[in-house]
């Protein structure tokens, strides 16, 4: 059989440029949440971020695709894939806002162990022992940083617990039944599950923004949410996933100068520790996703 060749050197930059600035801009939007949250009740934070993230992705989609924005070929999964990306923002800004940005984004690392301990029940996929082993090492990182029974415990960290199985999921669920949908649908209708959800809630604790830099913060996690969907969507489908996935840990850098700077937090030694052993378990598991993808190629 013929070898397949891999991608171009130029893709694969591009793919690499557009995930970190990807994660750059979530890094950002957690820093603008956490800022309102301190103000603004978290659901209205929350609802802010996904109806101004609907608006600008209208702004940019809506001219190219028209009315195919707006066509799904399974809705039921859909709203389901969009309820889990909402709980998961839910759960995670609930949590940031008493818990250092760099904290949270340790945590929630985990999510590629999760999907790939998940992966054999949902997706079918084998796991074998090698990646069974990242995963429990990169568990034993997460436990470090959260530090369960110890006086340093916070139980804010069990909102980003929640969060990053919310992802998970949300990513199981992306691939076992979002490979039939345009990725800018499936975007916009993640946006409208979002706006939607957080609406019942809303009445009961709107507080209307009364200075204009908040009404900036507020457009700009929109900004910030849709550039940054935009740009992981150029990294996927730029480059395989093995390639990608490993520079998601850059937002950990993000998280720690943000969270500095805006806040005055830095890491403490465990947050670091746990960070580096999630981080070394998963790039293992990249290794071996690129070894695998390798021998398909030679195939």
């Amino acid at each position: 059989m013929t070898e397949k060749a891999p991608p171009p050197t130029d893709r694969i930059l591009r793919a690499i440029l557009s995930i970190i600035f990807s994660v750059l801009c979530f890094s950002v939007l957690n820093a603008m949440s956490k800022t309102l949250s301190q103000t603004y009740p978290v659901i209205e934070v929350i609802w802010g971020r996904y109806v101004f993230a609907f608006v600008f992705m209208m702004a940019i989609f809506l001219p190219r695709a028209g009315m195919a924005l707006f066509r799904w070929h399974n809705v039921p999964s859909q709203i389901v894939r969009g309820l889990l990306l909402f709980f998961s923002s839910f759960l995670y800004f609930h949590g940031i806002v008493d818990m250092p940005l760099a904290s949270a984004a340790s945590i929630s690392l985990t999510s590629p162990l999760i999907v790939t301990a998940l992966s054999a029940k949902f997706l079918g996929e084998p796991v074998g022992p090698k990646r069974w082993a990242a995963v429990m090492v990169g568990f034993v990182g997460a436990l470090i940083v959260v530090r369960p029974g110890s006086a340093h415990f916070e139980w804010h960290s069990l909102w980003i617990v929640g969060s990053t199985i919310c992802s998970s999921l949300y990513q199981l669920f992306s691939r076992r039944y979002g490979q039939a949908e345009r990725p800018d649908a499936s975007a916009t209708m993640a946006t409208i599950v979002g706006t939607v959800a957080a609406l019942p809630m809303l009445p009961f604790e709107w507080v209307t923004p009364a200075f204009g830099w908040h009404w900036v913060l507020f457009v700009g996690m929109g900004i910030m949410a849709g550039v940054g969907h935009y740009f992981l969507t150029i990294a996927y489908s730029q480059a395989p996933a093995a390639v990608v996935a490993p520079f998601n840990y850059v937002q950990l850098l993000g998280a720690a100068a943000l969270g500095y700077l805006v806040f005055g937090d830095f890491p403490d030694f465990w947050t670091w520790a746990g960070a580096g052993v999630i981080i070394c378990s998963g790039l293992y598991l990249g290794h071996i996703e690129r070894q695998r993808h390798k021998a398909l190629i030679k195939k």
